[in-house]
């Protein structure tokens, strides 16, 4: 699949030479003389900019406005000793001679992108955790559920997701709602333009996957299963996703339980694919423990955060889920493994939650638990803002954590909410703590021309 590639030069000098080898290799490449407004070319999202020194009215102070609003990479064409040249050596943009610049970034194309892509990584973290860092956490398995629908499980996962890729951490995130339409391709605005993949929709079009091959046995060709999701401006990310259940055709028939235990084991193929490829997973794992997608998902979970609501309903439908998973996992994974989180808590105390919860779970087992519950609070977003924020004019800014990062509408009204979620991560996440507060990061990732 080709790249938006936007080149600052002439359509008759090298600016054209360049679009052109970069057409026939499958890329959209536009040519653009003179000054160009930055709304324009943002509006073409380009994944790479090549400014050409000799034949660009744009200033470098305007391509670096660009690449931050559009997160594209950038190659210069410049000869040594041009100012060009020397913006691009000051940030470790590649800078490519104009004689045959043409062919040279035609064959060295996926060479110079991974080597931008890298100093840009390394600069973002930079500015995130104040020093040079590399995140080098051990690919995890994260899962969310919960006893009922409206508990926030499935926006819980979507800014933990959202929260470890913008600190850095690659993720994938996966839906495993079985029995309704999942939330995530929606949370975080796929749809126009970018296709969505789910992992029933592969089940019900593809026989199990395969096994992973050994030396003579290399693995079937395997059918696109994820999405990337596009990163907000002024935050750098590598995050993408796969869908649940998109539309109840799949499950329509006598063929419904044979599809659903296929897309467990394809959701077994999707996470060992992820994990080995050094992505974090996190799961959406639903809350139907009678389907073999979501028991997957669920009995997959290295950790398993279970998301509950604070009044009394949400706690004695929380401790009859409780208690089952507690069956089936037994003492020790249950208290190694499980965690409570509080959603949408206003006033209420963690420890007379936990209580009540506790007791709960006690009464339908009919024995005392013999450790504590590990909980985490979550506050209560104000029902307006949450209203607001579902504006698709924002976009994936949408999500709370990315209102607090970027500066946002309502980062002050999601502050609160940001930090509780950055503080539980921060357990399975040790490097998260090297950023003391989310109110230190959103002043980093603010845009210095945004007011």
């Amino acid at each position: 699949m080709g790249m938006n590639v936007v080149i600052l030069g002439n359509l008759s000098g090298i600016g054209g030479e360049i679009a052109n080898q970069l057409a026939r290799l499958g890329h959209e490449a536009y040519a653009m003389p003179g000054a160009v407004a930055v709304e324009i070319l943002a509006g073409l999202r380009p994944q790479l900019i090549i400014p050409v020194a000799t034949e660009t009215g744009m200033t470098t102070e305007t391509v670096g406005r660009l690449v931050a609003e559009t997160g594209a990479a950038v190659i210069v064409v410049a000869s040594p000793g041009n100012a060009w040249a020397t913006w691009a050596e000051h940030l470790k943009y590649p800078v490519i001679p104009p004689e045959r610049a043409a062919e040279e970034i035609a064959a060295r194309l996926s060479e110079l992108i991974a080597q931008v892509q890298a100093t840009e990584q390394a600069r973002y973290l930079q500015s995130v955790y104040g020093a040079p860092v590399v995140v080098a956490s051990q690919p995890r398995v994260i899962g969310f559920g919960g006893p009922k629908g409206g508990t926030g499980k499935s926006t819980v996962a979507a800014n933990a997701a959202a929260l470890l890729a913008a600190r850095g951490v690659s993720v994938h995130i996966i839906d495993a709602e079985s029995d309704t339409r999942g939330n995530q391709p929606d949370l975080f605005r796929l749809g126009e333009g970018t296709p969505i993949y789910s992992i029933v929709e592969l089940a019900s079009l593809n026989p199990s996957p395969p096994r992973a091959g050994g030396v003579f046995e290399p693995g079937a060709h395997v059918p696109t299963f994820w999405s990337q999701v596009p990163a907000p401006r002024g935050i750098r990310w590598n995050l993408r996703l796969t869908a649940g259940l998109l539309t109840l055709d799949p499950l329509m028939g006598e063929r419904s339980v044979s599809v659903l235990a296929r897309a467990a084991d394809w959701l077994d193929f999707a996470i060992e694919r992820a994990t080995g490829e050094g992505y974090t997973v996190v799961l959406d794992t639903g809350n139907n423990l009678m389907s073999p997608l979501s028991l997957r998902a669920i009995n997959r979970s290295q950790v398993l955060y279970i998301v509950l609501e604070p009044e009394d309903t949400g706690l004695i439908a929380g401790a009859s889920w409780l208690a089952h998973v507690y069956r089936m996992a037994g003492p020790d994974a249950f208290s190694s493994k499980v965690r409570i989180v509080f959603n949408k808590v206003r006033r209420e105390s963690g420890s007379e939650l936990v209580g009540r919860l506790r007791e709960h779970v006690e009464a339908i087992l009919g024995h005392r638990l013999p450790r504590a519950m590990p909980v985490h609070i979550l506050p209560y977003l104000d029902l307006d803002i949450a209203r607001a924020q579902t504006s698709l004019r924002l976009g994936v800014e949408h999500l709370a954590v990315l209102q607090t990062l970027s500066g946002g509408r309502y980062a002050e009204e999601t502050r609160g909410f940001t930090d509780a979620l950055h503080a539980m991560l921060s357990e399975l996440f040790p490097v998260l703590a090297t950023v003391s507060s989310a109110r230190e990061a959103s002043s980093r990732f603010r845009l210095p021309w945004r007011r």
